[in-house]
């Protein structure tokens, strides 16, 4: 009941006066929507009805009276077979009638078909792409689709039955969108990569003889002088630099992305670190110019060495944890996604460190440039450490030019002329020198010199001196055997630091302990040898003189 204003009609012209009444009304939810019909018979078409009741006043009461309808036409109305959204709580009586496979393909409403079915298409899925790569449409029509799934349903031969009717193809893998079954991902080039592993392979497989040759001939002064433990730790740090192309083989992943950097790195540590070490210590031992005593063992050294490895594994263990390694899609020139390990600031980092290191390292080369070696291996080291250098500069500057487009058998190809390039030229002129040098026998003349050396040098020494002018005017049956037995000593003694230099910093000991002996016969017992010398002098009429080098002479008086 509601309130209005009622009049009553008499007749077309007599109406009662308007006044308040309250009045039985029908609102819209009253009413009842019929189900969409078929109006056979009638209009034969499909038909919609909305119907509302209504009521008459008598005997001041209302009471029903009948129905009232309004017919729609639903031609014009488009229906919505195709699913409703996830979540939807729209009213769609049609929803999911669509008779797309959907497996493949999904519905697509269409709008100005009217009240009909097939009133929708069935397009691709994502990862899919339509059969007729060459037509233009690339969808299957609703129409036909209802068509044909009725044909099923009546049990006529029909096409709806064929799996591959009315279905989408797979696209290529790694494909999020297709138009036809073109690739995707980028191949490797197979030939090429197994190549390069076999090649890195067989490297690898020669080290095990490396480090053989240094254990056997570890005694030989030319081995002995680069000191066999830390020979066998750069040996080591080789065969982790080689794994890193063997990791690098299969498609980027999170293992091989965090083996790569961590072989990378340690591998450089243990084999770089252990040359800078050799070097260093020898430019400690060579700048010394007194009897000072600088021992540094091979012990020290690996000590050393383990300190810097420590601190290498504190960082990448640290850089593991904070920002672990991980794959990325990159995009090739041809526009082909392929996995690849990316870098951050963390590996730009890594790779300041490196260089920064390899600049102490030349600085160290330049140190001991001068410095004798009876085998050359302090040239060999810097040749190898100015070489890293170069090639790792190279190489950092290339992977930011290979990261956009990727080309992962590019960047394959260049990790192993690196490796290549840098450890297996150090492994050959540190160890391939002295393999070419024990081959060809000349240890064996370095050995037996050594041994000869102070009487060679003695008897070479005792004839100089007597030869010399210098020595003709202090007369021979006057000179004191001490002068001469003191003379002869020094000078021996310093021939022989002189062969010890060249041996390296293994004989470094040797050297010291001359150096101290050399010091105390220069403060002592050579001062009282000049002062008897000058005595034996002045008894045979001569003039003293005294050279930069402390050596005496006289000159007789005319």
């Amino acid at each position: 009941m509601i309130s209005a204003i009622n009049t009553y009609t008499w007749n077309q012209t007599s109406h009662t006066k308007s006044f308040p009444d309250d009045i039985l009304a029908v609102s819209y939810e009253d009413g009842k929507w019929s189900k969409p019909y078929y109006d056979c018979g009638g209009g034969n078409i499909w038909m919609l009805t909305y119907t509302v009741p209504f009521f008459a006043f008598k005997d001041a009461k209302y009471f029903f009276k009948g129905t009232s309808g309004i017919d729609i036409d639903l031609r014009r109305v488009d229906i919505d077979q195709c699913s409703l959204p996830e979540g939807s709580t729209k009213l769609n009586i049609f929803a999911s009638s669509n008779k797309c496979k959907m497996d493949t393909t999904q519905c697509v409403s269409l709008a100005g078909f009217g009240f009909r079915r097939g009133s929708y298409k069935c397009v691709c899925r994502k990862g899919y792409y339509f059969p007729n790569i060459t037509s233009t449409e690339k969808s299957f029509n609703g129409i036909v689709v209802e068509e044909e799934y009725e044909k099923l349903m009546l049990g006529k031969p029909n096409t709806y039955n064929i799996d591959i009717n009315f279905q989408c193809k797979k696209c290529a893998e790694g494909c999020d969108d297709c138009v036809d079954f073109s690739p995707c991902i980028a191949t490797y080039d197979i030939i090429l990569r197994i190549t390069i592993l076999l090649l890195t392979l067989l490297v690898i497989g020669f080290l095990p003889m490396v480090a053989i040759f240094t254990f056997k001939y570890s005694d030989l002064k030319i081995v002995k002088a680069a000191s066999p433990v830390l020979l066998q730790i750069i040996i080591l740090g080789a065969f982790f630099m080689y794994t890193t192309i063997i990791v690098m083989y299969p498609t980027p992943n999170l293992v091989t992305c965090t083996a790569r950097f961590w072989l990378r790195e340690i591998g450089f540590s243990l084999t770089y670190g252990a040359l800078m070490l050799k070097t260093w210590r020898v430019s400690q031992v060579f700048k010394v110019n007194s009897a000072k005593t600088v021992r540094i063992t091979d012990k020290q050294l690996i000590k050393l060495l383990l300190l810097m490895i420590a601190f290498v594994t504190v960082i990448l263990f640290i850089r593991t944890m904070v920002s672990p390694p991980h794959t990325i899609v990159g995009r090739t020139a041809d526009n082909l996604k392929t996995d690849i390990c990316p870098t951050d600031w963390w590996d730009h980092s890594f790779s300041i460190l490196e260089v920064l290191f390899l600049i102490w390292g030349i600085r160290l080369c330049v140190m001991v440039r001068k410095t004798p070696s009876a085998f050359n291996e302090s040239r060999f080291i810097s040749i190898a450490i100015y070489n890293e250098f170069i090639m790792s500069v190279f190489l950092n500057v290339s992977m930011i030019f290979l990261k956009y487009p990727a080309n992962p058998d590019l960047q394959y190809v260049i990790f192993f002329c690196h490796a290549q390039l840098t450890a297996t030229v150090l492994l050959g002129l540190l160890f391939g020198s002295k393999a070419l040098i024990i081959y060809k026998g000349e240890h064996k003349v370095e050995e037996t010199s050594s041994h000869k050396i102070t009487t060679q040098k003695l008897k070479f020494n005792s004839k100089q001196k007597h030869s010399d002018p210098s020595y003709e005017s202090i007369s021979d049956n006057k000179e004191s055997a001490e002068l001469q037995e003191i003379r002869i000593l020094r000078t021996t003694i310093e021939n022989l630091i002189e062969e010890f230099l060249k041996c390296g910093p293994a004989y470094s000991d040797y050297v010291l302990k001359l150096q101290a002996m050399l010091e105390v016969m220069k403060n002592s017992k050579l001062g009282e040898s000049e002062e008897l010398q000058q005595k034996l002098a002045l008894s045979n009429g001569c003039v003293i003189k005294v050279d930069s080098n402390k050596d005496v002479s006289c000159t007789k008086k005319n």
